[in-house]
């Protein structure tokens, strides 16, 4: 996807109805890369997001009220003067233009319905919630109806559908991505819930106000929780930032919380807002007492070994020039168990290993490989940061189970069809999440689940969170960072590499040929790694893929 720093097109202020219903007609949803978190939240100016949409010409026709009304809403300061502009007097408070966001792919066109009555029809594939929640879904027509009215002799709109309309350029040039940030029960980890807002004076306000509503519904019942006590509002203060410093004003219910609590509260609002320095709550303009602590700071991206992790000449362990770096009291474990899959612990000290028999617990010490499951075909293990080894049969995704790492097993719970049969699975390293590829008789299926736990051992899965993969045969899938996960998949001979943001656009990151397997690291993308059937292991280089000169039988997963 094309980066937000893009942002000197400007709208055409007096074009044609055909040339407006056009513009950035002939792109999909970007795929050159991926949309990144912004700068800082900064309420001190104004942004400028490049677009200087006018007001009403004088004369206009209907049709072109319509196209410089849709023009105008490129542009979301001031709460879209310019755009209220555009309709009747009684109608421009009334128009709700946050309620939706619908994102436009192709050319849009205009039908004349009667002689005050115009409808814009249009192909879309995603839209943007007043919540800020990314839905993309199947391509879907759609034709919304505008009525107009004439106030001093001149065409204005005195009826429209809420919410405003987007070619797909224009949406990440106005529209700027906001992950929140909740805890994972244990508190260890922050976990992005990725919104979208329209860049704008007041995005601070809507950022705070969306976090202190509540996590996305397939990351509530304990998926996520909150530091905040329910209830908890901004107060008369809102948000303020200055020289990166924010200040955020709350509601009573923020005085009966904890130190701990209040320094929690502290860390979601400063990852959320993105504020380099510091965050001061207040409590009706007095500043929330929150002392400092030894306590630790919850991790917001977890990383690992930049070094692929390989299984090669009978050696595993961590790729280096000519040589491979292996992991002590645990490489020689697993190399003697000849692997076919292997999923390596936080902390390097324990790691799910899939060979013939089944998959195996494997830990550092005297402790000999324990086989946890020995059911047959058995899809490639995952294992989270607390130890449990998450294993499936290829042909049944609601056979799911999680073993401890002394082979006790627990069912999770889940809608898992019983026939859908499992590609890839994956927890992602906040131990929150699970990301499942699945092969369905309707076409393959990539969905996210969050993770339901009692006492730290996973007991069910939420509804699935599903992003929109197409029809191409699945072969893996894997987490690139906190917030997006990528697939490898094959048409023919060619296997194809893509990026998927956790609510927000996908993109292709480019082919290869033979892929097998799809591992993701640090940095993003540039972190993924790809094993052919070659035995070659390669990296992204734009959107094309070139060899790391290493080569093995197996790429392992680092959790």
């Amino acid at each position: 996807m094309s980066d937000r720093t893009s942002r000197t097109r400007r709208a055409a202020v007096a074009l044609a109805v055909a040339a407006m219903l056009g513009l950035s007609a002939c792109a999909g949803i970007p795929t050159d890369g991926r949309v990144t978190a912004g700068s800082a939240v900064n309420d001190e100016a104004e942004p400028n997001l490049g677009f200087e949409p006018q007001g009403p010409r004088a004369e206009s026709t209907q049709e072109e009220i319509l196209s410089d009304f849709i023009a105008a809403a490129t542009n979301p300061q001031n709460g879209y003067e310019i755009a209220r502009q555009f309709l009747a007097e009684d109608f421009a408070e009334e128009w709700d233009p946050d309620e939706l966001t619908t994102i436009r792919s192709g050319i849009g066109t205009v039908r004349r319905d009667s002689e005050i009555e115009l409808s814009y029809s249009l192909s879309t594939s995603a839209s943007v919630s007043r919540e800020g929640r990314y839905s993309a879904s199947d391509p879907a027509s759609l034709s919304l109806p505008f009525t107009f009215v004439k106030e001093d002799d001149q065409w204005r709109i005195s009826s429209a559908p809420p919410g405003i309309v987007l070619s797909q350029n224009n949406f990440p040039q106005v529209f700027g991505e906001y992950p929140l940030f909740y805890f994972d029960p244990s508190g260890a980890y922050l976990v992005p819930d990725v919104r979208w807002f329209p860049t704008r004076s007041s995005t601070s306000i809507r950022v705070v106000n969306s976090l202190l509503a509540g996590q996305s519904p397939w990351l509530s019942n304990g998926v996520v929780v909150s530091a905040f006590p329910a209830g908890t509002q901004l107060g008369d203060g809102l948000v303020t930032i200055t020289a990166g410093v924010a200040t955020v004003d709350l509601s009573d219910e923020a005085r009966s919380t904890t130190t701990v609590e209040r320094q929690r509260m502290r860390q979601q609002l400063s990852a959320s807002l993105a504020v380099v320095s510091s965050v001061v709550i207040t409590v009706g303009g007095i500043p929330l007492e929150i002392p400092d602590t030894d306590a630790a700071t919850a991790v917001t991206i977890p990383t690992v070994e930049p070094a692929p992790l390989v299984l090669s000449d009978d050696e595993f362990g961590f790729a280096a020039v000519n040589d491979i770096n292996p992991i002590p009291q645990l490489s020689n474990k697993v190399v003697a168990l000849a692997p076919t899959a292997v999923a390596l612990g936080s902390g390097k000290s324990q790691a799910a290993v899939r060979n013939p028999q089944g998959v195996f617990a494997v830990r550092t010490g005297a402790t000999p490989p324990l086989l946890v499951d020995e059911r047959p075909g058995l899809a490639a293990p995952s294992i989270d940061n607390s130890g449990f080894i998450w294993s499936v049969p290829e042909s049944s995704a609601s056979a799911l189970t999680a073993f401890g790492l002394d082979g006790q097993p627990h069912v999770v719970g889940s809608t898992l069809p019983a026939d859908a049969g499992v590609v890839a699975l994956a927890v992602s390293r906040d131990g929150a999440r699970l990301l499942m590829y699945l092969s369905t008789s309707a076409g393959p299926q990539l969905n996210l689940y969050g993770i339901l736990r009692q006492d730290g051992v996973p007991v069910a899965l939420g509804e699935p969170f599903p992003l929109q993969v197409g029809k191409a045969t699945p072969v893996g899938a894997a987490w690139v960072d906190n917030r997006t996960v990528a697939t490898l998949s094959r048409t023919g001979g060619e296997t194809t590499v893509m990026s998927f943001e956790i609510g927000g656009p996908s993109a292709v990151l480019g082919q290869l040929e033979g892929g097998v397997t799809i591992v993701g690291g640090n940095g993003g993308t540039d972190g993924l790694r790809v094993l052919t059937d070659q035995g070659e292991i390669f990296r992204p280089r734009g959107t094309s893929w070139q060899q790391t000169g290493t080569t093995a039988t197996l790429l392992a997963v680092q959790q």
